[in-house]
């Protein structure tokens, strides 16, 4: 018998016919579980290594234009990847309704405000001395070049289990 309860049409005999069983847990490895649980953090100190790194290879080879727009888009890149982080966990939170939950206003205006300081940093760069945006550029991908030494490093542990631990 189908009866409307709050706009939505609802079928009582289905309902009540279809058992509600829990979802059986998943099988969990606890040296995984370490294993991904520390990715975030080795990611933040990858990207700061990188940075470093690239810095002195384009500071020995490279112009000081291209070696400050790099500096710049790194550092752009880290603060960007510590808002992301935060407003990732503010949307969690929000969602969840666990923790300390921020207004969801202020966590969309987190998330406009991180591209708007992109935006604003490049065109500035780009205007005053174009040869340094090519390395703002770069600098702003040095993220993305951490993410994949840490999937280097997840498959090294995998092969290597010893790496892991």
């Amino acid at each position: 018998m189908a009866e409307e309860v709050d706009g939505e049409v609802r079928n009582s005999e289905l309902e009540s016919s279809v058992p509600d069983f829990p979802d059986p847990p998943l099988p969990s490895d606890p040296a995984t579980d370490a294993l991904f649980s520390d990715s975030l953090r080795r990611i933040q100190k990858f990207i700061p290594l990188a940075s470093c790194a690239i810095a002195l290879v384009l500071f020995w080879k490279g112009t000081r234009g291209l070696v400050l727009g790099f500096v710049l888009g790194a550092i752009v890149a880290w603060i960007n990847f510590r808002w992301l982080k935060s407003t990732v966990a503010a949307l969690a939170d929000a969602v969840t309704a666990s923790g300390n939950p921020a207004s969801r206003p202020a966590v969309v205006l987190r998330f406009i405000t991180r591209f708007a300081l992109i935006a604003l940093g490049a065109y500035v760069i780009f205007t005053s001395y174009p040869v340094a945006f090519h390395g703002f550029l770069g600098g702003l991908f040095v993220p993305v070049l951490a993410i994949f030494m840490e999937a280097a490093y997840v498959v090294l542990a995998a092969v290597r289990p010893s790496i892991g631990s």
